[in-house]
């Protein structure tokens, strides 16, 4: 068997190291699934076939192969292959969901880079100069934040500053909690987050600067603040709290965020002399 094996793989391009690529291959097509899957309503279902499904299939196969049973192993074989479009059909809206968030995510930073930046900083100087209601609007980066996401009232829309707007408007259903944005697109408001428990830094703080701050301790989230008493912006983004923020400044803190071309491309000029 063993000189089988050295056989097989003896006159392929990458000799003995084929089977460390294959290795390689399939461990990132299972990662990648299971990235894909993860936070969706599909990870529930694909848990469910590959406990009960997969386990059913691979010991009626190992059963059919040690008792001579050819038919049931030809039956097994071809279901494999049948399942593979029985999954497209079952996961097609996770599938479709990940390919518009992929696309929206190229598209926003890569040719339309001052956009989300610009669409939130208006917003966030409409509402602070209008006054009567603050508001909390969290831009998700690597990390997801979806039990945050389900805590609220969960929709999916472009963003933009007229829709930022009417969701903190006072008295609306909507106001209260904060509006979360995912790959350009605000998919939840009305969402809570969770308190910081840094006393000395939330000292004096109101409940929005407190949820922005908590939720910046348990993920790289970036959060916009308008406060409703001063109608002062601020961004707590990697557990640190940035205040006082005008147009300008808070359109720069979330393109640089996002946009790290920018931000080496600021490292390589250097400061002015």
């Amino acid at each position: 068997m063993l000189f089988s094996w050295m056989e097989r793989y003896a006159n392929s391009p990458l000799g003995f190291l084929s089977p460390v690529a294959e290795i390689f291959i399939f461990s990132a097509i299972v990662y990648l699934l299971i990235t894909f899957m993860y936070g969706t309503r599909g990870a529930g279902v694909l848990r469910g076939l590959a406990l009960a499904g997969g386990g059913f299939f691979l010991f009626l196969y190992v059963a059919a192969q040690r008792l001579g049973l050819d038919n049931v192993s030809w039956m097994v074989e071809n279901l494999a292959s049948v399942s593979l479009i029985g999954a497209v059909v079952i996961f097609q809206p996770e599938i479709r969901h990940v390919l518009v968030r992929l696309g929206e995510s190229v598209r926003l930073w890569d040719s339309r880079e001052g956009v989300l930046d610009k669409e939130i900083a208006d917003a966030a100087i409409w509402i602070a100069r209008k006054g009567g209601v603050g508001g909390l609007i969290v831009i998700e980066r690597d990390i997801q934040i979806n039990a945050y996401i389900e805590s609220g009232i969960q929709f999916d829309a472009i963003c933009n500053s007229a829709l930022l707007r009417t969701i903190f408007t006072k008295n609306g259903p909507l106001h209260d909690g904060a509006a979360i944005i995912r790959q350009g697109r605000i998919v939840a408001a009305n969402c809570l987050l969770p308190l910081s428990e840094n006393i000395e830094m939330t000292r004096g703080m109101g409940t929005r600067h407190r949820a922005a701050l908590g939720l910046s301790e348990e993920s790289d989230a970036l959060t916009v603040i308008i406060s409703e008493e001063t109608g002062q912006i601020s961004i707590t983004m990697d557990g640190e709290l940035i205040r006082d923020l005008d147009y300008e400044r808070l359109r720069e803190t979330i393109r640089k965020s996002f946009v790290k071309q920018l931000q080496l491309e600021d490292d390589m000029i250097g400061p002015a002399v």
